[in-house]
C-alpha cells in the first residue's frame, strides 16, 4: 500500500473493526498488480485486508464472500468488511495453514488433498442454480447484460478470446482451428444451469495442514455464475497434462464420473482457458503462461 492508501485504508479498517496492527504484506506478484493483501491482527483475531484495482473483481469477490463461500463452513474465510469507494477494499478471516503451491508433498499427500478438495466443490455446485450466467454486482445483480443460454454464453467467450487474439496476431492458423473444433461441441451445453463457480479452483488458492490435509479455499476474485466445468479446468499449472492423477482424485472427491455431455464440456472449457492463456499471456507480455497455453492448445488440437 502507498502512504495515502495505507492512512485511508487503516482508518476504515479501524472504524469498522476496532485497532488493527498490521502483521505482514502477503501479496502475491501477479501482471497488471490487480490486488493487494495484508494480514492483519485485530479483536476479531487474524484477518487479512485485499484491496482491488479493478472493480469487477472487487464485486465478484464480495459477492462471492456473501453468497457462496458460506458452503464451505469452516473452510473459506469469513467476510467482515467491504469497502464499496476507492480504494475498493474488503477483510476476511485468516484461514489455518499454507497455500498449496507453497509446500512440498508426496504424491499420496497431493491426491488427498485434491480428492478433498473435489468433496467441497460438489456442495457447492448443488447448492443452488443461479437465474443467469455471468458476473454479479456486490449485491448479486447481474454485472451485464444477462445470459441464460450456456451456449450463447460459452459461445461468446470463445468468441471474445479468439477476436482478441485474432486482433493481436498471436494466434497460428491451427490454434485457430482447434478454437473452432471447439464451437462444434457447443450444443453439449444445451440444458445446462448456471451454478455458483470459484473459477480459480486450485493449488494456488487452496489451504493444507501441516498434516498436509486440505483445509480451506480463499480468493473469490473470478467467483460467478458459470458452467460447472469452469471450475474443472482453469489449471494454471496445468494438472490436467502433468497430473492426471490428480485429476482422478478431484473426480473421485467430487462424487460422480462426467456425463458423455460433460466430457465434452470440459474439453470446450480446456480449449477456452488455453486460448485465454495464450492470448491475455502476449497482451500482458506474461510469456511462459501464453507458451503453456499453446501446448495445451497443441494436445488439445
Amino acid at each position: 500500500m502507498d502512504t495515502y492508501n495505507e492512512t485511508d485504508l487503516l482508518e476504515w479498517c479501524e472504524a469498522v473493526l476496532g485497532a488493527v496492527e498490521v502483521l505482514a504484506d502477503h501479496s502475491r506478484e501477479h501482471p497488471g498488480e490487480r490486488t493487494g493483501a495484508h494480514q492483519l491482527r485485530t479483536d476479531a483475531g487474524l484477518c487479512y485486508l485485499k484491496t482491488h484495482n479493478d472493480p469487477a473483481h472487487w464485486h465478484n469477490e464480495v459477492h462471492g464472500y456473501r453468497a457462496w463461500a458460506g458452503v464451505f463452513g469452516p473452510n473459506a474465510p469469513r467476510l467482515l468488511a467491504a469497502r464499496d469507494e476507492a480504494p475498493l477494499a474488503l477483510v476476511v478471516t485468516a484461514l489455518p495453514g499454507q497455500i498449496l503451491d507453497e509446500v512440498k508433498l508426496t504424491p499420496a499427500q497431493e491426491q488427498a488433498v485434491w480428492r478433498q478438495a473435489g468433496t467441497a466443490l460438489a456442495a457447492l455446485h448443488q447448492s443452488e442454480n443461479g437465474p443467469f450466467f455471468g458476473p454479479c454486482r456486490h449485491d448479486g445483480t447481474p454485472a451485464g447484460p444477462p445470459i441464460t443460454s450456456a451456449e450463447e454464453f460459452i459461445a461468446a467467450e470463445l468468441d471474445g478470446w479468439q477476436k482478441r487474439g485474432l486482433a493481436a496476431g498471436c494466434l497460428s492458423r491451427e490454434e485457430v482451428a482447434t478454437a473452432e473444433a471447439a464451437r462444434g461441441l457447443l450444443p453439449a451445453f444445451a440444458g445446462e444451469k448456471p451454478v455458483p463457480c470459484h473459477r480459480d479452483y486450485g493449488p494456488a488458492n487452496w489451504l493444507v495442514t501441516a498434516e498436509g490435509l486440505w483445509s480451506g479455499v480463499i480468493d473469490f476474485e473470478f467467483a460467478q455464475w458459470d458452467v460447472r466445468m469452469a471450475d474443472f479446468t482453469r489449471y494454471p499449472n496445468w494438472e490436467w497434462i502433468d497430473r492426471p492423477d490428480l485429476i482422478e482424485a478431484f473426480q473421485a472427491g467430487y462424487g460422480r464420473a462426467l456425463t458423455p455431455a460433460e466430457e465434452n464440456q470440459r474439453l470446450v472449457c480446456h480449449t477456452l482457458y488455453a486460448l485465454a492463456a495464450v492470448v491475455w499471456g502476449r497482451e500482458n507480455a506474461y510469456y511462459g503462461f501464453a507458451a503453456e497455453g499453446r501446448r495445451a492448445l497443441a494436445l488439445l488440437g
